[in-house]
């Protein structure tokens, strides 16, 4: 193919193929071919892989991006300005998502307090107690070093019957 008249030089035109290799969507796995409109396509078209990918955008732009972390903060502030009572009313509607969040509250406290205590040593000097120490409770396998547990302390002393009693 050529470009121009008769009277023109005449100028050879390269014609592009627009197919791309076939790439790997990162989150499924399946082979995909790039869009023609979009060459740099990194992530097949499934509805699920597009949602990962703009998600994990999103939060690689709202940690690097001070400006776009206003932006989405000023939205933030106009939606709750325009649903005000929506977090009440949904608690209302939605009890077993209020006992499911109290409960991974509390296990989240609990292990904060647990991780809170790793080489604590400064509660009890165990070793001038005369007594047998028990730590009793769920997280303890997350205590190193420590000797403390939380509420879960428990210290039992044995008791052994003077010399001048009986039995």
């Amino acid at each position: 193919m050529t470009l121009g008249g008769e009277n023109r030089q005449s100028i050879p035109i390269r014609e592009r193929t627009m197919t791309a290799e076939p790439r790997c969507c990162p989150y499924c796995g399946t082979k995909f071919s790039p869009s023609k409109f979009h060459p740099d396509q990194r992530v097949c078209s499934k509805p699920e892989c597009r949602r990962r990918w703009r998600t994990e955008y999103h939060r690689r732009k709202y940690r690097s991006d001070a400006e776009y972390r206003l932006v989405c903060r000023d939205s933030n502030q106009k939606w709750r300005a325009q649903n005000v009572g929506y977090q009440r009313r949904y608690r209302q509607q939605h009890p077993a998502y209020v006992e499911q969040n109290r409960t991974a509250q509390k296990r989240r406290d609990r292990r904060s307090r647990v991780q809170n205590l790793v080489k604590n040593n400064l509660a009890l000097d165990l070793k001038s107690i005369d007594a047998d120490v028990w730590l009793v409770g769920p997280d303890l396998g997350d205590l190193v070093k420590n000797n403390l547990a939380i509420s879960e302390l428990m210290i039992y002393q044995s008791f052994t019957p003077s010399k001048g009693r009986a039995a």
